[in-house]
């Protein structure tokens, strides 16, 4: 076991470290597990950034998600068997044809489309939980459109990390036949997750969410990180644990997945499953020293894999994972460097121009409990923010992990 900072970047792998293939919108912190894992990461999202180009060979698909057929069979080229395993990451449980063109030419590992069809249903989770007794949303199809303001979201089908999400209301637009309303529930968004083998699931973590932060220049609902594990109560724990096992054994879900939650005292309300490696995985990892990606080869027939490190240098039983976003079209010209309690991650290459709204980086933090993250995230976002001249919002520490903003008018920003 070497002893580094789970913050840290593994080192790029051998040559002689068998390969595996990663896809999906951004294939970073896969990479980095899959390293830890012992494997050498053959990537195709679509950034290649500089930081997962230390340690794989990626490529930036311009043509997304479509391209990325055509991008592993360029990353594979060189290899002497074209059959190494594929994971995938992202959103792609919304695009079947590209799973199916990936299943062509090698082994796809993760969740096929039957199973994906099952989970990715916000009714076929519905009439679950009903039957298990489990607390859902109501879901109610476009034929059976609620009335407006009664407590309802709107929501894509294909919908991802919060993507399409609106509340249903009077300034919401008439949606069209792909859609689903589902019932608003008050909570703490949370996200579990989880290791499944085709008929029971663990849970990993339960990480909190962040979704739709001022801070960050996120929209609507999207996701914009996830800190933890949280500590939950054993009825709320059992609550989660029970949920992930019904679904798991109800799907017949393997490997990886995540459950979007909303916890509610002794109740946890599941709003969407991703059923593949998420956002959340690497804070998990983080915590734990375990290779996610290894435990996903695991459920597939791979070997064990060791822990790749300890905490000691760090001595932070939290961790976290923002992804800030752009106020304004950007130039990346410099960044701020990290310390022992933070860095940056998913770094664009210098000249890249980020349009207003797209993910600009994220920070990975670490702390000893949930406000010492959000301190720390928060400060370190002021400060890439001010590098890239566009502030916007200035941050004020106010004590218990709670973030104050200021307008300050700088670069063009929307505060």
């Amino acid at each position: 076991m070497t002893t580094a900072s789970p913050l840290a970047a593994p080192s790029r792998p051998p040559t002689s470290a068998p390969p595996l293939v990663l896809v999906g919108a951004s294939t970073r912190a896969a990479a980095w597990s899959a390293v830890r894992a012992g494997r050498r990461p053959l990537c195709a999202d679509l950034f290649a950034d500089t930081d997962l180009l230390e340690v794989a060979e990626a490529i930036a698909v311009t043509d997304y998600p479509h391209g990325l057929v055509d991008a592993v069979g360029a990353l594979l080229c060189e290899e002497s068997s074209t059959k190494c395993p594929r994971v995938y990451t992202g959103a792609l449980e919304n695009h079947l044809d590209v799973l199916s063109g990936l299943a062509e030419t090698g082994p796809l590992w993760g969740n096929q489309a039957e199973v994906l069809g099952r989970v990715r249903d916000p009714a076929w989770v519905a009439s679950v939980c009903r039957c298990h007794n489990l607390p859902c949303p109501e879901i109610r199809t476009a034929c059976e459109t609620p009335a407006r303001g009664t407590g309802f979201m709107v929501r894509r089908r294909d919908s991802a990390g919060g993507s399409g999400v609106r509340p249903w209301d009077s300034s919401a637009a008439t949606p069209g036949r792909d859609v689903v309303f589902q019932q608003h529930v008050d909570g703490q968004p949370a996200a579990a997750l989880c290791l499944a083998d085709g008929s029971s699931a663990r849970v990993l973590g339960v990480t909190r969410q962040l979704v739709g932060e001022n801070w960050l220049h996120a929209a609507g609902f999207a996701w914009c990180g996830s800190i933890g594990p949280l500590s939950l109560s054993a009825a709320l724990e059992d609550a989660v644990a029970r949920l992930a096992d019904v679904l798991a054994s109800e799907a017949g879900l393997i490997g990886l997945f995540g459950i979007d939650l909303v916890l509610d005292h002794d109740r946890a309300w599941p709003i969407e499953i991703n059923p593949r490696y998420t956002g959340s995985a690497e804070v998990i990892e983080m915590a734990s020293g375990r290779s996610m990606i290894g435990l996903q080869l695991e459920a597939f027939g791979e070997p064990g894999v060791a822990p790749f490190g300890d905490m000691e240098p760090v001595g932070a039983p939290i961790y976290g994972k923002v992804v800030l976003f752009a106020p304004a079209d950007v130039e990346i010209v410099s960044l701020p460097c990290g310390d022992s309690n933070w860095r940056l991650a998913d770094i664009p290459h210098a000249g890249s121009r980020i349009a207003a709204g797209r993910p600009l980086c994220s920070v990975l933090t670490a702390g000893g409990s949930v406000g010492d993250c959000l301190d720390t995230a928060g400060q370190a976002s002021e400060l890439v923010y001010s590098e890239l001249g566009c502030g916007g919002l200035r941050w004020a520490a106010v004590g218990c992990g709670e973030l104050r903003w200021a307008a300050v008018g700088c670069g063009g920003c929307d505060a």
